[in-house]
């Protein structure tokens, strides 16, 4: 008796791929909808709120009743930067998924913490303030940090630097809020902002590298996964690697 055989055709931009085509076959056909990378506007949407909190926390600005104009921002950036990571999902972009999701849920967290505090409802996350159950916060979001920290050595050096200040930050600021340490706590504060500064940075590269099909700011695409660099057009750049499904020819994965 005949064992059917199953072949698979692959639709992208309606062209039809199908391999060799034998009787009784079974065809699968993938649709993919394109969209724009959503990881841009989640390092943005990451940015923004990194270093305002940032420069708060390392007292460059305001006094008390500056919360009450913090929790609006980090809402809506909180809220932003969720969109970004389902948009993500969608990508099957697992890295960009589960920073962008874990941090848009905790700007939005903060963002109700800070909401509560402009009423004296909570206490500023100043001065000394101790805290162990948002000691306890900072704890796992540093911990979830790290671990894309870890995937993102397979990405670009913007990731790199993005996830490894915003690791550190975190940890600072769970020691600050365990112990009750000022000081500690405006040290988070500076390097939050500049986590924020790299975020920004990598968003930037990227957009450019998307308007003008070629990368434009150095260093954004050195891939420490992939021999770490190569030299191209006398700075350190690294060829966009398609990172293509397993057992699905022609469907890409990731931004």
């Amino acid at each position: 008796m005949a064992t059917p055989t199953s072949t698979t055709s692959v639709y992208i931009k309606d062209t039809a791929l199908p391999a060799a085509a034998p009787t009784n076959t079974v065809e699968t056909a993938i649709f993919l909808s394109p969209i724009a990378a959503p990881g841009i506007l989640g390092f943005y949407s990451f940015a923004v709120p990194a270093v305002i909190l940032g420069v708060r926390w390392a007292q460059w600005y305001g006094t008390a009743a500056t919360a009450i104009y913090l929790w609006p921002m980090l809402l809506a950036f909180g809220i932003v930067q969720l969109l970004c990571a389902l948009f993500s999902y969608h990508a099957r972009d697992n890295l960009a998924t589960v920073f962008h999701g874990i941090w848009g849920s905790a700007w939005l967290a903060l963002g109700i913490y800070y909401l509560y505090a402009s009423y004296g409802v909570l206490p500023i996350l100043l001065d000394g303030a101790k805290s162990d159950e948002i000691g306890i916060w900072f704890a796992l979001l540093a911990a979830i940090s790290f671990g894309a920290l870890l995937a993102s050595f397979a990405q670009s050096l913007g990731t790199v630097l993005t996830t490894l200040f915003t690791t550190t930050a975190c940890i600072l600021a769970s020691i600050a809020m365990f112990h009750g340490a000022y000081r500690v706590l405006q040290g988070a504060g500076w390097v939050l902002f500049f986590a924020g500064i790299f975020a920004f940075y990598t968003a930037s590269a990227w957009l450019l590298e998307y308007q003008y099909m070629r990368p434009i700011l150095p260093f954004n695409n050195y891939n420490m996964y992939n021999n770490f660099a190569v030299l191209n057009r006398g700075m350190l750049f690294d060829p966009v690697v398609v990172n293509r499904g397993f057992g699905e020819p022609g469907v890409m994965k990731g931004q």
